[in-house]
């Protein structure tokens, strides 16, 4: 797939193979990924989205796409039939030994993508669509480049806020936070167990959410409300559930009065539906 914005943004198919599955936590397994062409991989920013390509429902081989319509082609095909794709997440890439880390949500064989890496071990494959050319040269570029937390430069108080399927993303952030940088963290979590060490070079303070919890808030917007938020605020990226992501955004617009052009939100999954 090519695009072209201000420089040329390649995205292409590989077959990975797994070299390491690592239980982070009761509900987040990463999963080390290593092909050749994985040594040409490049990154947009902390949270570049990738597409993971597992095989077809009908029990057939796994085909990778080629050519650039390829997603025309699989959209024609009858649903049993075409690969299944499901979105997730750069944690980790290191092009020098030519290796990819994804983190994957537990909960068991309810959707392909958790029951393959429930099962998953060393030496298994799958697709993966990965980038081998972005755009950083602009807001425009780096959002065609697949990805979303696109703060202004001149930003040093964020508001970050992650279910756990956009916990991987908020690690990487946090990461590359700044050192002038200051973050208040919101991130909702299956359980108490899955809080895990966030590291940054910035400031962070963080809340943790665990409905399984017997105190405090039961969702991301009830803990935004209890905590409020800082006045110096200048930008603020949401994922995770799109449900979660309108109520906070609108929280965030309406109570907290930031700006529309200062929140970048992504919906990584739509409760009820499976996403791709």
């Amino acid at each position: 797939m090519t695009t072209v914005l201000e420089r040329p943004i390649v995205f292409d198919s590989v077959l990975a193979t797994v070299a390491a599955v690592d239980d982070l936590s009761p509900h987040l397994r990463r999963v080390t990924f290593v092909a050749p062409r994985i040594a040409e991989a490049v990154t947009a920013g902390p949270d570049q989205r990738i597409k993971v390509l597992l095989p077809p429902p009908d029990g057939s081989g796994l085909t990778l796409p080629e050519g650039p319509d390829w997603y025309t082609a699989w959209c024609a095909q009858p649903a049993d039939e075409r690969f299944i794709m499901r979105t997730y997440t750069i944690r980790a890439l290191r092009p020098e030994v030519a290796e990819m880390d994804v983190e994957f949500v537990l909960h068991g064989a309810n959707g392909p993508a958790s029951a393959w890496v429930s099962q998953a071990v060393v030496g298994d494959e799958l697709g993966l669509i990965i980038p081998f050319a972005v755009d950083t040269t602009s807001t425009r570029g780096l959002l065609h480049s697949g990805v979303d937390y696109v703060p202004p430069a001149t930003s040093l108080r964020r508001v970050l806020v992650a279910d756990e399927t956009a916990l991987p993303a908020l690690a990487g952030i946090l990461e590359q936070l700044p050192a002038a940088v200051h973050a208040t963290v919101f991130v909702q979590v299956p359980d108490l167990r899955d809080i895990r060490a966030l590291p940054t070079p910035g400031t962070a303070d963080i809340t943790w959410i665990a409905p399984t919890s017997d105190d405090g808030p039961k969702s991301l917007l009830e803990a935004l409300e209890a905590a409020g938020l800082p006045s110096d605020v200048d930008y603020a990226w949401v994922a995770g559930e799109s449900s979660m992501i309108k109520s906070v955004r609108r929280y965030l617009v309406d109570v907290a009065g930031l700006p529309k052009v200062a929140i970048s939100f992504q919906g990584y999954w739509k409760r009820g539906e499976a996403q791709v």
